[in-house]
């Protein structure tokens, strides 16, 4: 765990989170291809989707609990600038996922004006409604920058599944709440950690993917604050365990048990030291780095590309293997370029985020100018 403290001292967050975030995005790659859109036969579909790396829903667990934790480790570290860092990330959350979002659709619609998509009575399921209506400009701003974060329906997605981001939208902002309000007591970790445990016990779904939030900042927190040396190693490797063969025991739910799980493969990776060496390695790091963009491509990818060649050329279990990995080959490509459009969404966001930290920041001198 020195070697945790020492990068943590050095960079503003985990390296290992970069990773983590790429190869979950892979993972989900994986899952929507080979058990979910194109399966190979429906007994593979079935025994991969129990394995780790087909697992497509920890994959969306572990990157709330790292969204928490990437989110939070700036306020842990600059504790200082408590209000002024709150501002600057919560004014850059809603463009930092709305720009991106916006590209992909803009992509897709273009697309579709060239119509270049098959007819949706031609289509093999799950496709059908996938890209099945009509398509204008006025559509692709207001799903872009209001419906995917407040009003998500599936039928009307540019880029696949894409009911994560109001999670991510609403769980960040949930976050920040609860470092505001707790910022300026002793005991904010307890307080965040018994809020998380709350939500995680809910019976409604939505909250208990907030709490994932919530419990990133408290693994954040205990790291940044050193409490996480006083655990053995042997303990982060039972959680890796149980991350790991989770998904072969559990049944497969966003329930609290494969929640558990998901914090505890986050933990896991953290805590040991030769998997955080793979996830802080540059190739992994460069995963991470396509990995928001390649989250958005591979749906479209699915609908367009790879359902027509699999009910064209897919009639045997080769050549779907074959087309199934050209799939994800051409995803992770088509990625490749999103990734100037993520820098930009990154370099905007942190603008406007720098403006409500001034804000704030002016605001609190005008009031304890007139206060004295």
């Amino acid at each position: 765990m020195e070697r945790v403290e020492r990068k943590l001292n050095q960079e503003e967050r985990l390296p290992a989170l970069d990773g983590l975030r790429g190869w979950g995005a892979i993972t989900v790659l994986l899952f929507h291809v080979f058990c979910e859109g194109l399966p190979v036969t429906a007994e593979s579909s079935a025994f991969l989707r129990r394995l780790l790396p087909f697992s497509g829903l920890y994959a969306v667990l572990v990157f709330f609990v790292v969204s928490g934790i990437s989110l939070s480790y700036g306020y842990f570290k600059r504790r200082e600038r408590q209000i002024e860092g709150l501002a600057l990330s919560a004014g850059t959350r809603y463009l930092r996922l709305a720009i991106p979002i916006f590209a992909i659709a803009v992509a897709v619609h273009l697309t579709m004006a060239a119509g270049l998509q098959s007819s949706s009575t031609e289509r093999m399921p799950p496709f059908t409604n996938a890209l099945n209506f009509q398509s204008t400009t006025a559509n692709v701003f207001r799903f872009s920058f209001f419906d995917v974060f407040f009003n998500y329906d599936s039928t009307l997605s540019y880029a696949g599944p894409m009911w994560t981001m109001s999670i991510e939208l609403i769980g960040s902002f949930l976050l920040f709440f609860m470092l505001t309000i707790t910022s300026k007591t002793a005991y904010h970790l307890h307080i965040i950690l018994m809020v998380a445990l709350v939500l995680l016990l809910s019976m409604t779904e939505a909250y208990r993917f907030y709490s994932l939030f919530l419990f990133g900042a408290v693994i954040a927190g205990v790291v940044r604050e050193g409490y996480i040396n006083n655990l053995s190693t042997w303990i982060f490797a039972v959680m890796l365990a149980v991350g790991v063969f989770a998904p072969i025991i559990l049944p497969p739910a966003y329930d609290a048990w494969n929640m558990v799980a998901a914090i505890a493969l986050t933990l896991g990776c953290i805590g040991i030291r030769p998997v955080d060496r793979v996830l802080s390695c540059n190739f992994s790091r460069l995963l991470g780095v396509i990995s928001f963009p390649l989250y958005l491509v591979h749906g479209p990818i699915l609908v367009l590309v790879g359902e027509p060649l699999v009910r064209i050329f897919g009639q045997t279990v080769l050549s779907r293997f074959t087309i199934d990995i050209a799939i994800c080959a051409i995803s992770i490509l088509a990625a490749i370029p999103m990734i100037s459009v993520n820098k930009l969404a990154i370099r905007t966001s942190r603008f406007c985020g720098e403006l409500a930290a001034y804000g704030c920041s002016y605001v609190r001198t005008r009031i304890t100018f007139y206060r004295n």
